[in-house]
């Protein structure tokens, strides 16, 4: 028996809020039902036990010590979805062991970055264990809004002991799995996301301390603004639509605006474009056309659209009223249906020839719309044509070129309507709704979404909050009476991790140098002298620096950014070696590694036109997002060694992306400092010892520090240690 690996499964209650579930332990609502455990032996769960707590059929807990004993004795502990047991353990006053195994870690990383149900049920079912998740006992009574502390004792235990003896057998075969790779460096992989973990939980027990008062005035800022754009935008469509009615959230609506177009069928259309999934769920690829085709296509799936005048509907009167009429209502007879229709006015229909509208649409000849033009397949969408964020960033860029300053406004403030609204229904709200009454957020991080290994939060989603100027960032401030917020930063941390991996020597050079790489785009796509180039200038270029990273040519751009792609080849010509090697070693082998052993598995890559490899912008930017991600976990890891080692009270309450906050205490600010800059700097010997990997770029970082996450001053690193 293997005595000192403990597996482990909680059952907990959840509320349920306007439809939402939150089964958060930082609730005071919720409670655990019940703990399941035992000794995994070689193929099961030795001395199965079990503690009941808040069930209405045993309202006083059983052998509740032997749960802490069990704990106490424990080396590694084993869980599917391990974090969201050990949050529970620490919140209900319990200890979890120093090494934790999340199972659900282990099925992430045996995946290769392949969409697979990582679920405990899925993962069973998939693998073929014999003991497998026994859902059925349960699904019915979810669905009628009934928890664990309700459902029948016996049920909820016959399902509980089943999760631990699926999770022990999941264990077993991962162990299995991973001895018999090839990559033995996926194994550190895995230990160091297993660590990670622990992190993610320090983070979410500590939370963030939001000031409600200023979220308030931030809303009140943002719908302001939404009321304004709203109006202005509804200017521009009664200016190039005429009278027809438009709802500005509607794809099809926006077709008609921004294309001039409407789809004919949409049945059709959807065929010509290819637009739906295949059998296996993967979204179908836009055909290959020639430009005629394309032309011919768009012709034949849709029609141009006119502008209108409305007219009074003579039918209504122009009320828009509602007509009663019979309804034929089929009833059915044995094996044989009746029609009848002698029940009047059980249903109403709106006005048959304006719609209830009280008007009716007349076209005047006139081309509506702000003319743009779809360039290739891609652009189809089920609905027309497509109007996301990315395809009006590129038609704003367009229509600058073209000199359209109606497309410009309209376009520029749609994309700032879809934001805004974004951030109301999305980053305010999700606050709202997540502060407790203590004036904490807990966050949630998942480390098993992103292929690439980037973390995804929710509640609010903070890795996609817009990270400069962004005033939601003000609501969020120090717990401590005047306590400062600290973000250290690292500095271009992708394009350091691309010359790393390619090992590009004017690269390194340019980082060694101290050259400001987005400055220096910024002078290429504006053709000036890299001292002229403004702060706002060089801001708004950077994601220009990224996109080469990943493979990016800038087809479909403007001409002088378009320029800047095929320069930044010239200059970094390591790079440009680099990704052909990745795209070819792809060919060969499918895969795709990681100096930490992360690995992605690309089935089917085939070379495509242009001496490409299907995929290739995935394939290129795996490696340089997963190992930053590796680095910024291995920093994570670190600073939290170090709190721990310092017993400080700051708290470590977010990481995003590249940057980890810190909660600082107001006596604790150059420590706090001295403890970011080690653990996020000073990490090459462990990199070796962990990955075998040396690394001859340094990563630097930058701290800033506020009284809230918004408005922050960049602090001097001279007297770090």
């Amino acid at each position: 028996m293997l005595s000192d690996i403990l597996v482990l499964d909680l059952e907990t209650t959840v509320e349920r809020i306007a439809g939402r579930i939150d089964n958060s332990p930082y609730n005071p609502h919720n409670k655990i039902v019940s703990a399941h455990f035992g000794w995994l032996g070689w193929d099961d769960v030795d001395d199965y036990q079990y503690t009941v707590y808040h069930h209405i059929e045993q309202s006083q807990s059983d052998s509740t010590e032997a749960l802490r004993e069990a704990l106490r004795k424990a080396k590694v502990l084993v869980c599917h979805n391990a974090k969201f047991d050990v949050s529970w353990l620490l919140e209900a006053g319990f200890d979890a062991p120093e090494k934790i195994y999340c199972t659900l870690i282990g099925e992430y990383l045996l995946s290769k970055a392949q969409r697979k149900d990582l679920s405990l049920k899925g993962s069973a079912e998939r693998r073929g264990l014999r003991n497998q998740k026994k859902s059925d006992l349960i699904d019915h009574w979810f669905q009628d809004g009934v928890d664990f502390s309700e459902m029948p004792l016996v049920t909820m235990l016959e399902y509980a002991e089943a999760d631990v003896r699926t999770t022990a057998e999941l264990y077993l075969a991962q162990m299995d799995d991973f001895d018999a790779q090839e990559n033995k460096s996926l194994i550190t992989a895995r230990d160091q996301m297993n660590e990670m973990l622990v992190f993610l939980v320090e983070l979410e027990r500590n939370g963030c301390s939001i000031d409600l008062a200023a979220l308030d005035i931030v809303e009140k800022e943002f719908r302001a603004e939404k009321v304004e754009l709203t109006a202005r935008l509804t200017e521009i469509v009664e200016q190039v639509m005429g009278d027809t009615p438009i709802n500005l959230n509607s794809g099809d609506d926006m077709t008609k605006v921004v294309y001039s177009r409407e789809v004919i069928d949409k049945a059709i259309h959807k065929q010509t474009w290819n637009i739906g999934t295949n059998d296996a769920g993967k979204s179908l690829m836009p055909p290959r056309m020639s430009q005629n085709q394309f032309s011919d296509a768009v012709r034949a799936t849709t029609r141009v659209v006119e502008k209108t005048q409305a007219v009074c509907c003579s039918h209504c009167n122009g009320f828009g009223s509602i007509q009663k009429f019979k309804v034929k209502t089929k009833i059915k007879l044995g094996k044989k249906y009746r029609i009848q229709t002698d029940e009047p006015y059980k249903n109403r229909t709106k006005c048959p020839k304006c719609g209830g509208l009280g008007a009716i649409y007349q076209p005047t000849g006139e081309t509506a719309g702000l003319r743009m033009i779809p360039t290739g397949p891609s652009y189809a969408a089920a609905g027309g044509f497509k109007t996301d964020k990315e395809t009006i960033q590129t038609l704003i860029g367009v229509a600058t070129r073209k000199r359209k300053p109606v497309a410009v406004e309209f376009l520029t403030k749609l994309s700032r309507l879809s934001a805004v609204s974004v951030y109301l229904d999305s980053f305010v709200a999700g606050l709202k709704r997540g502060t407790r009454k203590n004036g904490i957020l807990h966050a949630n991080f998942n480390q098993c979404i992103a292929s690439t290994g980037r973390l995804s939060s929710s509640n609010p989603n903070s890795q996609n909050w817009p990270k400069r100027g962004f005033p939601v960032r003000r609501a969020i401030v120090s717990r401590f009476d005047d306590g400062l917020l600290l973000e250290a930063d690292y500095s271009g941390l992708e394009f350091r991790t691309c010359v790393e991996l390619s090992r590009d020597s004017q690269g390194l050079a340019d980082i060694l140098g101290g050259k400001d790489i987005h400055r220096q785009t910024a002078s290429i796509c504006l053709q000036k002298d890299p001292k002229d180039v403004t702060k706002d200038e060089r801001q708004g270029h950077k994601w220009a620096s990224f996109q080469p990273l990943f493979g990016g040519t800038g087809a479909g751009m403007e001409p002088h950014i378009k320029a800047y792609f095929g320069k930044f080849y010239e200059i970094y010509r390591g790079i440009e070696a680099w990704h052909n090697s990745l795209m070819t070693g792809t060919l060969k082998n499918g895969i795709v590694q990681t100096p930490s052993g992360r690995q992605y598995f690309w089935p089917n890559v085939v070379r495509t036109r242009g001496n490409r490899v299907s995929h290739s912008t995935q394939i290129l930017n795996y490696p340089v997002q997963g190992f930053s991600a590796d680095m910024v976990q291995l920093a994570c890891i670190r600073a939290l060694r170090f709190f721990r080692q310092a017993s400080l009270r700051s708290k470590l309450i977010l990481t995003v992306h590249d940057s980890i906050v810190v909660d600082t205490h107001p006596d604790e600010v150059e420590q706090v400092k001295s403890i970011l800059v080690e653990a996020m700097t000073r990490i090459d010997e462990e990199m070796v010892t962990r990955f075998g990997y040396k690394c001859v770029v340094p990563f630097d970082i930058e701290i800033s520090a506020g009284k809230n996450w918004l408005d922050q001053e960049e602090l001097s690193l001279t007297n770090a240690t």
